[in-house]
């Protein structure tokens, strides 16, 4: 699907789609940036941990690492999605749930990461950008 939705835009030319286990499978070397989109949430705080530092172990210096999911907040009530769709994720993969932007924030200092910033994105996911330290 990426590679087909890729052919038609002008900057697919520019990326390539790596397939692959990423608890299994090494990252090739030489990229720029890491994205993990709709991911965190269907894993256990182990395995997001165990998938960030095998990232971080393939990832060249500043590198930067895009984490997209439902970020909550301190209270962990916004997004109001999140807090709802906590109990599917757990249910469905039988190990997720939503986290907060403080787990995040730990698991990338764990794991030789730098948190530099969150960003908003349309609906209720967020960005959060991280660098390789």
């Amino acid at each position: 699907m990426a590679r087909g939705r890729l052919a038609a835009e002008p900057e697919g030319a520019r990326v390539t789609v790596v397939e692959g286990d990423f608890f299994r499978d090494p990252l090739p070397d030489g990229h720029d940036v890491l994205i993990v989109a709709n991911t965190v949430h269907v894993l256990s705080a182990t395995h997001n941990l165990e998938l960030l530092r095998n990232m971080r172990a393939r990832a060249a210096p500043q590198t930067r690492l895009l984490l997209v999911d439902l970020w909550m907040d301190a209270s962990r009530t916004q997004p109001p999605a999140a807090p709802i769709m906590s109990g599917e994720f757990l249910v469905i993969p039988g190990e997720g749930q939503a986290y907060g932007e403080d787990e995040a924030e730990d698991w990338l200092a764990q794991t030789g990461w730098r948190k530099l910033e969150r960003r908003p994105l349309a609906g209720p996911a967020s960005v959060i950008i991280a660098e390789a330290a």
